[in-house]
């Protein structure tokens, strides 16, 4: 009688590691990359999918670098900065939940951005060979990467039109606005007052006395989330459209 092998879990040293993906359970199952692929398939093809959490400030990947993976965010922040010549920063655009970081690699060789956690952040590594794989035997991924490089699109459309015009305090309630959480009741994903200032163009100077402007009119109220802060939408909406 042949003895049954028992297969223990893959094991990794590097404590930001958490394992591998369990892309059909997932959470966010409807708004990733493989939304389009079935669950008998994704137990086939997506074997190296790895469940990363990255602290904050942490990077994923710096701008020019050779890349072999893409990242879909689960969970937290992430800000795509270019370096200017004088060697600040200027944000390009955030990610949030099921957007996808390194998406250039899918008709390139390196990275076109630095990628940067600005809070506590879980993402899935996907190879890019693994998104190569699928390209080939399922076609109507296509469509979500065409959605994602869409939503890039929308999302320059939005640091041009909303987070470069206006007053300090309009555009601040703008971004506190496209960072609020899903289904959380007025909470708002926080960035430090730097990178407030690198994506909307005005200084950190600002950014620190417009929040604390909106915290004496109630518009920002205390929370016990370390990683949001508690907004009252309506009046964060009526500052953003004034």
């Amino acid at each position: 009688m042949q003895k049954k092998v028992q297969r223990n879990k893959s094991q990794c040293t590097d404590v930001t590691w958490a394992g591998r993906a369990d892309c059909a359970q997932c959470a966010i199952r409807s708004r990733v990359l493989f939304a389009d692929v079935s669950n008998e398939e994704l137990e086939h093809v997506l074997l190296t999918i790895d469940d990363i959490a990255y602290a904050p400030h942490s990077v994923l990947y710096q701008a020019g670098e050779k890349g072999d993976s893409m990242f879909t965010i689960r969970r937290g922040l992430v800000k795509l900065v270019q370096y200017l010549p004088n060697g600040s920063q200027r944000i390009v655009r955030l990610l949030k939940t099921g957007d996808v970081a390194g998406l250039e690699l899918a008709v390139g060789r390196t990275y076109k951005h630095a990628a940067i956690a600005l809070n506590e952040t879980h993402v899935c590594r996907i190879p890019k060979t693994a998104i190569e794989h699928m390209g080939v035997d399922h076609p109507h991924l296509c469509h979500q990467f065409m959605v994602r490089w869409q939503r890039n699109i929308d999302e320059a459309d939005r640091t041009i039109t909303e987070f470069s015009t206006g007053p300090a305090d309009v555009r601040i309630a703008r971004l506190l606005h496209h960072l609020a959480l899903p289904g959380e009741d007025g909470h708002c994903q926080v960035m430090g007052r730097e990178d407030m200032g690198s994506i909307l163009g005005i200084t950190t100077e600002t950014a620190s006395r417009v929040m604390a402007d909106f915290k004496r009119r109630g518009i920002i109220l205390e929370s016990s989330n370390q990683h949001a802060c508690l907004c009252d939408i309506t009046l964060l909406h009526q500052v953003a459209n004034s």
